[in-house]
């Protein structure tokens, strides 16, 4: 009995004496000022170092994403050439997909919809080389993956704007405490970052604003889709202090259109491939802006969308006819290079960029641009810090 009280007493004693130390310690904390803005300070520089690790990832080979793949056609080897010497340029590793041809698909596998003899063939084509895009994404199980069409391009400073586009994602799909290696976090499953445009969901209020842009043109200069695309009136109205030429925007996507690049998580993947191949599906990117927004009997799934879009589409100088291996020009009329939305964009500054010179240009008169420059060094580029409005 007495052995057991001394140790009863020694227990007490103990602990009295690690509370009286917590006491003190806490203080000692409080009545030093400097010393709580002093841990203040380690514990928010510990939480920066986490989040840079994080968003480090985005400067690996694959972007953050797990994978990357891009689809072409065998015989287009000019736009496999120059897509793979831009993605060598941005240290990207591209998985080639093959296109697919006439006679790949069987009438008997088309899912409701695309077996409508109205639909031109080259759109059947085009649908099935993104479901297979999809499939593969969900034989490998890939956490995320992104796709791109063989006449991509992008900024020459794509990591910044990513970095930011996934701070943005996480914020708005309320995923900051997603795994470390998914910068993009998971709690998604499309995330439309290149195309023609996508507009923000119709009931959604918050967006995630990049303001000063350099990378951004004018809203006069941006195509090809003329409707509807960015932040919708409702919120541009209730925000008039976020200037649109200058801004970059992210937000929950309602609709969009085009495929030059996107990103699906695996729970996306499989949404879209069950959607569109095995129940029904038109134009693949009409389709998944249905999807995107719950349209025409969809199911809706969690898409967000960038505008302006960081991923575009370059048509080199040529021939119309060059342009689309799905829309048949009627003409060969000459056109200058282009590329859509992209300012420092990759393609036209290739040879340079293979030169090894230190500065690429804007394909854009400047003067109409004053938030940007016509000529830039890359490594110097501060790209800016964005913030949730709404």
């Amino acid at each position: 009995m007495t052995i057991m009280m001394t140790r009863w007493n020694i227990k007490l004693i103990k602990a009295a004496v690690g509370v009286f130390c917590a006491c003190m310690a806490i203080a000692v904390l409080f009545s030093n000022q400097d010393g709580y803005q002093s841990t203040r300070s380690l514990i928010h520089a510990g939480r920066s170092r986490l989040e840079n690790a994080m968003f480090d990832r985005i400067n690996n080979e694959t972007l953050g994403f797990q994978h990357i793949y891009a689809i072409g056609l065998k015989e287009r080897t000019d736009k496999h050439d120059s897509l793979s010497l831009a993605a060598s340029i941005a240290r990207m590793k591209v998985e080639w997909l093959e296109g697919v041809r006439p006679g790949d698909v069987s009438q008997k596998a088309l899912p409701q919809g695309l077996d409508n003899p109205d639909i031109p063939y080259t759109v059947v084509l085009c649908w099935r080389a993104h479901m297979n895009a999809l499939r593969s994404v969900v034989e490998n199980r890939y956490a995320t993956a992104l796709v791109m069409e063989d006449d991509a391009d992008w900024d020459v400073s794509i990591r910044p704007q990513l970095r930011e586009i996934a701070r943005g994602v996480r914020e708005l799909s309320s995923n900051q405490m997603a795994p470390r290696k998914e910068p993009y976090g998971t709690n998604w499953d499309l995330l439309w970052i290149g195309g023609c445009a996508t507009v923000q969901g119709k009931n959604e209020t918050a967006l995630y604003v990049i303001p000063d842009d350099p990378t951004t043109i004018s809203v006069d200069r941006r195509g090809p889709w003329e409707g509807p695309i960015g932040p919708n009136d409702a919120w541009k109205n209730q925000h008039p202090e976020v200037p649109i030429d200058s801004t970059r925007f992210v937000y929950r996507a309602g609709h969009g259109c085009c495929l030059y690049g996107y990103a699906v998580t695996y729970e996306g993947a499989r949404k879209i491939l069950a959607a569109l191949s095995l129940e029904r599906s038109a134009e693949v990117d009409n389709s998944l802006g249905d999807l995107c927004g719950g349209k025409n009997g969809r199911e809706q799934i969690r898409c967000f969308g960038v505008y302006p879009n960081v991923i575009g589409t370059f048509k080199p100088a040529g021939p119309n006819s060059r342009s689309s291996d799905i829309q048949n020009y009627t003409t060969d009329e000459w056109r200058e290079a282009e590329s859509w939305n992209m300012v420092y964009s990759t393609r036209m500054n290739l040879h340079r960029l293979l030169a090894g010179e230190e500065t690429v240009y804007s394909q854009w008169n400047t003067s109409f641009i004053p938030w940007s420059k016509g000529e830039i060094k890359p490594r110097e580029l501060r790209y800016p810090r964005g913030y949730l409005v709404g």
